[in-house]
């Protein structure tokens, strides 16, 4: 049987101990059971939707204060005897995480929660076009189908035709493209950075080439010029072998900032998904850079004189660098599972372009090496329209797929600059084919593979 005397002592330290409990919290408490002046529990909310982008973040966290008070503003006391322990007391808050030490780490914080990346594999293609490597001819038919053409003695014995560049470009090279995104509670900033592997495209025809039923029955393959800017039966033959070899790549980078807006048609919606139109505004540097290379070798040793085998190069070189003020807009049907988008983009700057021309032994074995080159400056539209899918795999992670258009006009081209013109003044040994001022659009479009992955 235990003591009433223990029993009564026990009871008199638990009430102590409980009054004591109360009187230190009653210090940091506010009136009516609401939230202490020194600091606001903060929670995330365990209801709040999936986490759409755009959304603001005020949506999932209670406010918080944006720093803490002076710690000289805490209560302080002594402990025991200052004079023996020297030790003094301070009741400080608890610590809560880096975001609400100070302004500066919830700023950090809050852009690190709203922020994404996208990384995309891409298979985009930009061919050439049914280009010709020459002139057309003097009867206004199809210089892609064999025609007569002139032996060493002047008669039209021979058969020959042009090749294009129809063929080249439509395997399509690999690339990638990342986009690093935060949003605000205004819009989205974007930047994006995309590069293609330099794409590869051959055209080429041997000897037996030349004999075989599938080229015709034609012994030759030509590059018909002008004389003197006016079409005639001039060129160079090529009765060995003939080989067009053609490369492009392209890289750029832009910004945009995607306009959260509730006036007229665009329209954005937070919370659980629908329907959001919304304006874009940004800008794009985009770099085009092709070469096209020319080879085919000649021999006849039945003329008077013989010509002896030789090689004719030519080699045309083109850059672009377009500098690109865009508008567009962003279209999006969200849902918690996907997004479906849409996003046409149009853009009006300049392009800074050069080319040159380069010909070596094009009139003969005696023609030396010519080069010629252009340099300006031109007003260049833009447009690029994608479509994506994105499927929501978790809350901070997307698969996307879709496909991508850009056109670019006023492009310098490797088919269009080169300028295929004889002089009569000077046929032997005067500058033969040269660079002029001639450009034309470019495509560049093809599969966009990746995902999407956001900061929790």
């Amino acid at each position: 049987m235990v003591n009433p005397a223990y029993r009564l002592l026990l009871g008199m330290v638990v009430l102590l101990s409980g009054v004591e409990t109360l009187s230190a919290q009653a210090q940091y408490a506010s009136v009516e059971g609401e939230s202490g002046d020194y600091y606001t529990s903060a929670s995330y909310h365990p209801d709040a939707p999936h986490k759409m982008k755009y959304g603001p973040p005020q949506e999932y966290f209670d406010p918080a204060p944006e720093y803490y008070e002076s710690v000289d503003q805490y209560h302080s006391g002594y402990a025991g005897d200052v004079e023996q322990s020297g030790m003094i007391t301070r009741v400080l808050p608890v610590d809560r995480g880096w975001s609400y030490d100070h302004p500066m780490d919830g700023l950090f914080k809050n852009l690190a929660n709203n922020s994404w990346m996208r990384i995309e594999y891409l298979l985009w293609k930009a061919p050439p076009g049914n280009q010709l490597v020459g002139t057309e001819t003097t009867s206004g038919n199809d210089p892609r189908l064999p025609f007569p053409a002139e032996d060493n003695t002047g008669l039209l014995t021979l058969s020959t035709k042009e090749v294009d560049l129809s063929s080249i470009g439509h395997d399509g090279s690999n690339g990638i493209r990342g986009t690093f995104g935060i949003d605000f509670q205004s819009g989205t900033l974007e930047a994006i950075f995309f590069g293609m592997q330099s794409d590869y495209g051959t055209v080429s025809y041997g000897q037996a080439d030349l004999l075989g039923a599938s080229f015709g029955q034609t012994n030759e393959i030509s590059i018909m010029t002008f004389l003197d800017g006016n079409v005639g039966l001039v060129g160079r033959d090529f009765n060995q072998k003939f080989s067009v070899r053609y490369q492009t790549q392209a890289w750029g980078a832009e910004s945009n900032y995607v306009i959260n807006t509730e006036r007229l048609l665009f329209r954005s919606y937070y919370g659980a998904g629908g329907l959001q139109i919304r304006p874009l505004v940004g800008f794009r540097y985009l770099k085009i850079g092709e070469e096209m290379l020319v080879r085919g070798s000649y021999e006849d040793l039945t003329a008077i004189p013989a010509v002896p085998l030789f090689e004719t190069t030519v080699q045309t070189l083109a850059s672009n660098k377009l500098y690109v003020p865009q508008a567009g807009i962003r279209m999006e049907f969200v849902h918690p599972w996907f997004t479906i988008s849409a996003e046409p983009k149009v853009g009006f700057g300049v392009n800074n372009y050069n080319g040159s021309v380069l010909t070596n032994q094009f009139l003969g074995p005696t023609d030396p090496t010519h080069v010629t080159q252009i340099s300006k400056t031109r007003f260049a539209p833009t447009f690029e329209f994608g479509v994506n899918a994105r499927f929501h795999l978790s809350e901070y992670f997307t698969f996307n797929v879709g496909y991508n258009f850009l056109w670019a006009n006023q492009i310098a081209r490797p088919g269009t600059i080169t300028y295929y013109n004889i002089d009569s003044s000077n046929p032997t040994n005067g500058v033969s084919l040269q660079a002029q001022d001639s450009l034309d659009s470019y495509k560049l479009h093809g599969l966009v593979i990746g995902g999407e992955f956001s900061w929790p």
